[in-house]
């Protein structure tokens, strides 16, 4: 059980780093102005007729979170003292209480490559180059049950952990997108994609079940961990050799590792004058993996006799005796090393495989006033990760009283920790729009000295986000023509300009 103990605690120091659950702008979305919205919505026009997106200035956004913990579930100000979850049996059932049957931790990263788009009559067209970044890692409540309260009954314990597991894709995305107002109601659009994968690591897991007792801790399952990227992996039967062979020239770590395709889909429809509902499924696709494919597929049935057999001391019951067993009298490379070894595994293979893009849903409804100058919107949003949905519900009032200013503020209902606010600005100057947005501005914060890391002579603090479970940020710069000329044929000759009839619309 050691190995599981272990990563439990690693994980858990990584959601305090990362609180993730992977961002979307949500403020964006009633922001019309912004021209890479339809990134939200395939559906959503651009107001302009003609806008370019260069490369990573032009749309930039990131998120982490979770769906359970916040800094202050873990370090908090007990009658005038900082202390952890850990300080006393009544704040580690606190710290239990708060956390989700499944948690989720999730990062991920968009920027642009290339983008554009144009405007044909009733109809919309967009071109997009994007480079993302998507990682997630579950853990079953009953993992932290085990290491918060230990085997409470002394006879034999169950703990379903298949939910343990956890997946890392970076991929480029090619994507088409259409645009089409039907009529003054109606407005479709979608976006056809290919998927070009670059690195994946996937572990899934098809059953792992701990029976803890006094005497002898049993871990069993199945489960397997598969791997492709331009970094050839050489793993040993039963893990007892690894290495690895990097690319000897650049086209062999730019060549795909895999190849997929997705799809977008959304509407928008304007109910009356001043209520509009819109709806929108996005980064529904699969890419599937086949350059230096790893197949490592575990059986493991594993067994030690209890945690009192790490010395001669009592039995280990909670969290803290695991702690102090385990990190303090050096056991953890050895345990590691002996669950693998010790581990049924079949032959490694190279198979290709599949996985699955994380898709989103947004659900949205906004209310204008003041002739469309200032409106009210409510957003939902969730995100799928296998039988797990993360959900956020997102207020805002967004403001347009001039047309080179756009703004908004929000409130994001499940993350915000009623210590946040988001905050969105666009602003066109000449043929340049520039945007800024976030959901979780935290008025608390705790700040974290880089010197107490171990950077020696940095005086460098980091704030950081006290009671928000997660962090997201997008910006860009686009450059943009809303003004269409329509030229009559032979106007201009021999390079000058002859009786000019122009329309601006």
């Amino acid at each position: 059980m050691r190995p599981i103990i272990i990563m439990f605690l690693l994980l858990m120091i990584s959601s305090i780093t990362l609180f993730v659950k992977a961002q979307q702008v949500n403020t964006l979305y009633f922001m019309e102005d912004v021209p890479v919205r339809h990134f939200l919505n395939p559906s959503f026009q651009p107001t302009t007729d003609f806008y370019l997106s260069l490369p990573v200035i032009g749309f930039t956004q990131f998120g982490v979170g979770n769906n359970s913990l916040t800094l202050k579930d873990i370090i908090f100000n007990e009658n005038g003292k900082t202390v952890s979850f850990l300080n006393s049996l009544s704040n580690e059932q606190r710290f239990y209480n708060t956390l989700k049957p499944t948690t989720v931790i999730h990062t991920d990263l968009q920027t642009n490559l290339l983008s554009f788009g144009f405007r044909h009559e009733s109809a919309y067209w967009t071109f997009s180059v994007t480079e993302k970044a998507d990682g997630t890692i579950k853990l079953s409540k009953d993992l932290f049950q085990l290491s918060l309260f230990g085997t409470t009954n002394p006879q034999n314990n169950s703990f379903d952990i298949t939910n343990l597991d956890g997946k890392l894709s970076v991929y480029t995305e090619a994507a088409v997108g259409y645009s089409k107002r039907v009529n003054d109601k109606w407005l479709i659009g979608g976006k056809l994609k290919l998927l070009l994968g670059t690195a994946n690591v996937l572990n899934t897991n098809n059953q792992l079940i701990l029976n803890a007792g006094a005497e002898k801790w049993i871990l069993s399952g199945t489960g397997t961990a598969n791997y492709s990227g331009p970094v050839q992996l050489n793993i040993g039967p039963n893990y007892q050799s690894f290495s690895y062979t990097t690319p000897s020239s650049l086209p062999g770590w730019l060549k795909p590792s895999g190849m997929g395709a997705g799809i977008d889909a959304g509407f928008e429809y304007r109910f009356n004058k001043k209520i509009k509902l819109s709806a929108a499924i996005k980064d529904f696709g699969f890419i599937r993996w086949s350059k230096n494919v790893q197949n490592n597929p575990y059986r493991v049935n594993y067994s030690f006799d209890g945690v009192k057999s790490f010395d001669n001391s009592s039995t280990v019951n909670t969290y803290r005796d695991v702690y102090n067993k385990l990190i303090l009298k050096n056991y953890l490379v050895d345990s590691i090393v002996a669950a693998f070894k010790t581990s049924s595994s079949s032959s490694h293979t190279s198979n290709s495989y599949t996985s699955t893009t994380t898709a989103k849903i947004n659900l949205g409804f906004e209310y204008s006033l003041l002739k469309d100058k200032l409106s009210l919107g409510l957003l939902s949003y969730s995100q799928l990760f296998k039988n797990v949905i993360a959900e956020e519900i997102t207020a805002s009032v967004n403001a347009k009283p001039y047309k080179w200013l756009n703004a908004s503020l929000s409130y994001s209902l499940f993350n915000g920790g009623l210590s946040t606010i988001g905050a969105g600005l666009g602003i066109k100057t000449g043929i340049f729009h520039w945007f800024l947005a976030a959901d979780y501005i935290p008025f608390q914060k705790a700040t974290l000295s880089l010197s107490e890391m171990g950077v020696s002579n940095s005086n460098i603090k980091i704030p950081i986000p006290y009671n928000s479970t997660s962090f997201n940020l997008a910006l860009g710069l686009n450059i943009v023509f809303d003004k269409k000329i329509h030229m009559k044929k032979g106007l201009l000759r021999n390079n000058k300009k002859q009786d000019c009839n122009c329309e601006w619309n």
